[in-house]
């Protein structure tokens, strides 16, 4: 017995000190952010200051939408920039729809640093940005890619958004984390939960969820069961050969995206008729993407 209760006093010993290490080193091994500002190259986009509750100067890269179409607010993955997504951008822009991609604190030249609290303070504030532009919360479609998926999450289920997309999207880090430790128990000193398994039983937008067949980042398996979780209307899209960070290459809008806010995005005021709409036209070639 005595030879027992050491053996596992030393167990105890070892996993409190991988926890300690863990809750220490935890803000590097979530968050990577890269804190260059590099301005657009498209000369559609224009670059915006916006300013949090707490004090924070982020930065946006805006293109407002044509008459009658939605704008989207893009809510970035950890180790991303904004300067990274202009395939995104171009797709999103030919299709007439507008865009608010914002750069968390910490990254692409906004002030602060990342934390999931202070990312859920940088949503409120990109939310907030729209609506002082005068925009109806319903022409609002919250998107979230992989990490910005929890924020987005909890955006939604906020407000009165016209639709929440989940672009390889966790259950919860909490969950992830426990999956990807192999049973060392770091989920437990975990700050940044980013608990979007209890907040989307709170989301009444349509939603749609798209993931990578192969992801390897955050595996399918972790949207599934989150998408079990949401309320009707809802879609959940599995691109069977993408990977974590190839869905946008592989059709994630011509797909999925533009079908689910055509099938379920109603305009909170409906344009003149004399004015001519630019949304969802057929889907065209983006030019010069990597394969």
């Amino acid at each position: 017995m005595r030879l027992v209760a050491i053996l596992l006093a030393g167990v105890s010993g070892v996993l409190a000190l991988v926890a300690g290490g863990a809750f220490a080193l935890q803000d590097t091994m979530i968050f990577h952010p890269d804190a260059t500002r590099v301005a657009p190259t498209a000369g559609y986009i224009e670059v915006e200051d916006i300013q949090t509750q707490d004090g924070e100067d982020l930065v946006g890269w805006y293109m407002p939408p044509s008459a009658g179409c939605p704008i989207i607010l893009f809510l970035h993955g950890n180790g991303s920039r904004l300067d990274r997504d202009v395939w995104r951008y171009e797709r999103i822009h030919e299709q007439g729809v507008g865009l608010l991609a914002l750069a968390w604190r910490g990254y692409s030249g906004s002030s602060g640093k990342p934390s999931e609290r202070g990312f859920h303070v940088d949503a409120d504030a990109a939310w907030s940005w729209l609506m002082a532009k005068g925009y109806a919360s319903r022409d609002v479609i919250i998107q979230g890619f992989s990490i910005g998926s929890g924020p987005a999450t909890r955006l939604a289920s906020l407000q009165d958004a016209g639709g929440l997309i989940l672009e390889a999207p966790y259950y919860s880090m909490a969950d992830l984390v426990r999956h990807k430790t192999a049973g060392v128990p770091l989920d437990l000193v975990l700050k940044h939960p980013f608990r979007s398994d209890r907040r989307i039983k709170q989301v009444d937008e349509p939603v749609l969820m798209a993931h990578g067949g192969v992801d390897s980042v955050i595996p399918s398996r972790q949207s599934k069961r989150l998408f079990e979780l949401a309320n009707t209307p809802k879609t959940y899209r599995l691109f069977d050969a993408s990977e974590h960070n190839t869905l946008v290459r592989d059709g994630l809008y011509e797909e999925a995206i533009w079908p689910f806010i055509a099938a379920h995005w109603t305009p909170a005021t409906q344009p003149d008729s004399s004015t001519p709409t630019n949304c969802f036209l057929s889907p065209t070639t983006v030019s010069g993407e990597a394969l």
